[in-house]
């Protein structure tokens, strides 16, 4: 799953914002019900002897102590929905900090499809493909793998999951300038076949490792290919 993580960003910092928000109007709203409590408090201390007076003291202390209760309802409610707010904003935070970009998910898709057709023209070649015409497909592979490995990690990942996505994105790259420096006469020689081939293997291993950390659905990368 890959979000627009400009989006995510906006939306962490407009979540924690209105979350701590909410929570200082949760403070505010406590204050006012120990406000509230305590005129009660002192309006309770001084009853009225007067029976026309005790009327107007009894409404007074039904009002004081209905604003109690609403300012305490308020403030659970206020900091329930800030909590929940806050949450979200964090859970936001954290799926940026753990989650492939679209643009990362897009170059990693390339990547995945370009190593294995580099690996199919070694295979190729080996049964018996024309070195000439190999030359020619490894440098247009070449190319476009240059291309999708000059990809940057998105900065608001962790800082060892870019660390991961670079080591993973210049592999690609340097294997990228070995295969568009192949000619006729070093895709003759076995040997130099099976180096490359070996290259690609271990940009794979890499590759693997990807796919696991930010459990990339490699099945809908092979049908993608």
């Amino acid at each position: 799953m890959n979000l627009n993580m400009s989006m995510l960003d906006m939306t962490f910092v407009g979540l924690l914002s209105f979350g701590v928000l909410l929570l200082l109007f949760t403070v505010l709203s406590v204050v006012l019900g120990l406000k509230s409590g305590s005129q009660l408090k002192q309006m309770t201390r001084r009853r009225p002897k007067m029976k026309n007076k005790r009327k107007r003291w009894k409404r007074a202390c039904h009002t004081l102590n209905k604003q109690r209760k609403s300012h305490y309802r308020t403030a659970i409610v206020v900091f329930l929905l800030g909590l929940l707010l806050g949450g979200s904003g964090f859970y936001a935070r954290h799926y940026q900090l753990t989650n492939l970009s679209s643009p990362n998910a897009a170059a990693i898709s390339k990547c995945y499809y370009l190593l294995d057709e580099a690996q199919q023209q070694f295979e190729n070649l080996k049964g018996g493909a024309s070195p000439e015409k190999t030359v020619k497909n490894l440098q247009e592979l070449s190319s476009q793998l240059a291309s999708a490995a000059s990809e940057t990690p998105y900065g608001g990942m962790s800082a060892d999951y870019r660390l991961l996505l670079n080591k993973y994105f210049k592999k690609n790259l340097d294997l990228a300038i070995n295969l568009n420096a192949q000619t006729v006469q070093s895709l003759q020689d076995t040997e130099n076949i099976e180096i490359y081939m070996s290259d690609i293997q271990s940009v794979k291993e890499q590759q693997q490792k990807i796919i696991e950390e930010f459990e990339v659905n490699e099945q809908a990368l092979l049908q993608k290919k």
